[in-house]
């Protein structure tokens, strides 16, 4: 559900100047004891109120051990609502800690409001993570300005009661061989097709991320104030369509849009053989449609490995992709405070490179998080099952695909193209639009929340 925030519009054009001007004297704009600390969701809240050691938690606060307060505001993710409102904010001093993810992680990270990890003498605890994670927060000056406690690397989620209602006694390993190329990909949604109430994917959306998180180039070109759609973003467009017209998709009106009902309704049943997934979405998705029981509360205290069989089932798939992640930074003004500045250090240490932490975070919630080693570890390891997908090792399956995670096409306005393409592209999946209309449609949107009239597209089987 969007929320919308008061005197964000009236503001907006304010608050996106101010990553353009030159740097300012800033003033902290806060009390001495509270980290002031901007998200747009609970995800972080969650692991550090388990994790950290904290006094206390109470809803919008948690209260550390020391005494010290974290103030938690939260945005949603929705339509640049969060950035609308952490711009202002940040504008305005009152902000020590925030979280952004990698469709407008550039933003911030070429911002004045993002402070050197090395400053906060942190850097040397953050060799273990992994370097795409880091590519994206290092700024122009080769200064890594952002710290993450997770990985993102893409796989299929497969339900195997479905696999084996379409082809009668086939083993993990077959079903995996037959989504290993694109090709048999497809020749699997045709056989999915030909089993009365069966299909291949939910909705429009779901594979999305296997085509935007795989750009031949930066779409937005900060020089020239110009943006260049990816042919892949039409790529998708037109294999959406023709898997819509084949009826290898359940639904494509909104409400199998990415979050909304049917999406998720049909989520917890056996119709739908593939979900594009990522190491958040086990927890974030999968489990709240598809709720995984447990022999017992203590079992359930344990995490996903104790959890009974789900029928869902991984596999690596036909292509490499990641799906968001977030990272955690500090602004130069969090050190202003004597009474802060050591915590706010402090946490993104301990929450994004202590190994013991990390390996918590990730037996708890089945996170793939970012210490390299000990994610080796667990995917070597025979006894790290996931009791919910069956007794797979989830941590094999992410080991392998993180090492192809590719961010450096990433740039700032992704976020506001990745979900206006689709809101107008949907409508030629659907056939209710060609795809000339969409795209003027789109462009027209984009110029609305950028202010940017410059934009074109690579070259594309669709718009021409």
């Amino acid at each position: 559900m969007k929320k919308t925030i008061s005197g964000v519009l009236l503001t907006l054009t304010a608050a996106f100047a101010l990553f353009a001007c030159g740097k300012k004297e800033r003033k902290r704009n806060g009390k001495p004891n509270q980290i002031n600390f901007y998200c747009w969701n609970d995800e972080f809240k969650t692991r550090l109120n388990k994790f950290y050691g904290i006094k206390s938690e109470n809803g919008s606060t948690t209260t550390l051990n020391n005494g010290i307060v974290i103030q938690w505001t939260m945005a949603t993710n929705e339509g640049s609502v969060y950035q609308d409102t952490l711009d202002i904010a940040l504008d305005n001093n009152m902000v020590d800690m925030y979280c952004f993810e990698a469709d407008y992680a550039t933003k911030y990270v070429k911002s004045e409001f993002a402070i050197e990890m090395e400053k906060l003498g942190i850097l040397g605890d953050m060799k273990n993570q992994y370097k795409y994670t880091q590519d994206i927060v290092t700024n122009a000056d080769g200064k890594i300005v952002g710290s993450s406690w997770q990985a993102t690397p893409g796989i299929i989620v497969y339900n195997y009661n479905v696999a084996k209602a379409v082809w009668s006694g086939i083993s993990e390993e077959a079903v995996e061989e037959k989504l290993s190329t694109w090709d048999k990909f497809q020749a699997a949604a045709a056989d999915v097709k030909k089993v009365d109430g069966k299909y291949t994917l939910i909705g429009y959306a779901c594979w999305y991320r296997t085509y935007g998180n795989n750009l031949s180039a930066q779409m937005y070109d900060a020089k020239k104030k110009t943006i260049t759609v990816d042919k892949a973003l039409f790529d998708y467009a037109k294999d959406t369509r023709a898997f819509a017209d084949a009826g290898y998709i359940c639904g494509t009106d909104d409400d199998f849009g990415l979050w909304q009902g049917k999406w998720n309704a049909e989520m917890g049943k056996d119709n739908c053989l593939c979900i594009f997934s990522c190491p958040w979405y086990t927890d974030f998705c999968l489990t709240g449609n598809r709720v995984p029981e447990y022999a017992s509360d203590a079992d359930k205290e344990k995490g996903y490995a104790y959890a009974k069989d789900s029928g869902l089932r991984l596999a690596a798939g036909y292509k490499t992709w990641f799906w968001g992640g977030t990272w955690l930074t500090a602004t130069p003004v969090s050190q202003q405070e004597e009474t802060i500045k050591g915590e706010v250090a402090n946490i993104i240490k301990k929450m994004t490179t202590d190994k013991e932490t990390l390996l918590n975070i990730s037996k708890t919630y089945s996170d793939f998080t970012n210490d390299k080693g000990a994610m080796t570890d667990l995917a070597a390891d025979a006894t790290a099952k996931n009791g919910y997908f069956g007794g797979q090792n989830a941590y094999a399956y992410y080991a392998a695909a993180v090492e192809k995670c590719d961010l450096s096409k990433a740039s700032d306005y992704d976020q506001q193209i990745t979900e206006g393409f689709q809101a107008a592209f949907v409508k030629y999946i659907r056939g209710e639009k060609d795809a000339a209309a969409c795209w003027e449609e789109f462009k027209a949107e984009l110029t609305k929340k950028t202010s940017i009239s410059k934009i074109n597209y690579a070259a594309n089987d669709l718009v021409k």
